[in-house]
């Protein structure tokens, strides 16, 4: 795991929106991801901050969340 700088110029957020993107890209999440408190647990950061990188995730079209059924790769889009 990369280490996520609180002090960084980048928001935490941002980091660890850009290393679970990272982590989609080289195919370690193929298909549904770990449950958010999980990563927030493996990133070391507040569930909340977490929630904030998945929603930049969902804004980039990265990920999808179904409401009692989990965080999934978002298909690639279509050009």
């Amino acid at each position: 795991m990369a280490l996520i700088d609180p002090l960084a110029v980048e928001f935490t957020y941002i980091q660890i929106a850009n290393h679970i993107e990272a982590r989609i890209d080289v195919g370690e999440f193929k298909h549904k991801l770990p449950a958010e408190r999980a990563l927030a647990a493996e990133y070391g950061v507040a569930y909340q901050t977490l929630r904030r990188a998945m929603q930049v995730l969902r804004d980039r079209g990265r990920i999808i969340t179904r409401q009692g059924r989990g965080t999934f790769v978002a298909p690639p889009a279509r050009t």
